[in-house]
């Protein structure tokens, strides 16, 4: 039966509708990481990831990218740089925390942090060498979380793309900090960094953005017809 629960959910989140009931937040997070899949529908230059069809890509520069979900953002962040060296995430688990798990599935490392702000939470979490930031209400935070689950999850790195980007041969790069995913740092550098007057994107009808391009901004579709 609760094999039947799951699979339910699964199909619920590949066809758009994320809402599932779960009190136990430890659950639903071992639930969704337990298992691989190999869907995929946001290609970019070194890696691909799967986007639930409810969500939107907002925004997008370089390898952070701002997502939009029932009227809230999500910000994603992907460290090809601690990919390509494969270095391993540090972190302890909170027990001040609402949330708090370190995360170790099909040899995929990272953790998840959830913390209560007034009458907000914040999500931090890091997996897959993905990072997911994200402010949400009590009423979509079980939503939040099984969407973050689900893109960093699927996170899937081109391995000769990447080598190519940032290999030996490579004379000049951008240099990154291969310590992004500490637990120490404060609530998203990169939340404070965007502009909150972002107007949120839409997507095409197949919900699949292929784009190779650093930096990008997806405009509403009615300006795009005008």
């Amino acid at each position: 039966m609760k094999k039947l629960f799951i699979l339910l959910a699964l199909v619920f989140l590949i066809s758009g509708c994320t809402t599932i009931d779960y009190d136990n937040l430890d659950e639903v997070v071992n639930e969704m990481l337990i298992n691989d899949t190999e869907l995929h529908n946001q290609n970019y230059e070194g890696y691909q990831y799967y986007l639930p069809r409810e969500m939107k890509v907002v925004d997008k520069d370089d390898y952070n990218t701002v997502l939009s979900y029932k009227n809230s953002k999500m910000y994603l962040y992907v460290d090809i740089i601690s990919y390509y060296h494969k270095v391993e995430t540090k972190y302890e688990e909170d027990k001040t925390a609402y949330f708090s798990k370190t995360l170790d599935y099909n040899g995929k490392k990272g953790y998840i942090t959830i913390t209560k702000e007034d009458e907000e939470y914040y999500l931090e979490m890091a997996y897959n060498y993905g990072k997911i930031e994200a402010y949400t209400n009590e009423e979509n935070l079980t939503d939040t979380v099984i969407n973050a689950c689900y893109i960093l999850r699927t996170l899937k790195y081109n391995d000769i793309i990447i080598e190519s980007l940032i290999g030996e041969n490579v004379i000049e790069y951008k240099e990154e900090k291969f310590d992004l995913f500490e637990s120490d740092s404060s609530n998203s550098n990169y939340l404070d960094a965007v502009d909150e007057g972002d107007n949120y994107g839409k997507e095409d009808d197949q919900g699949e953005i292929l784009l190779d391009d650093d930096s990008i901004k997806l405009e509403d579709s009615d300006d795009l017809n005008n």
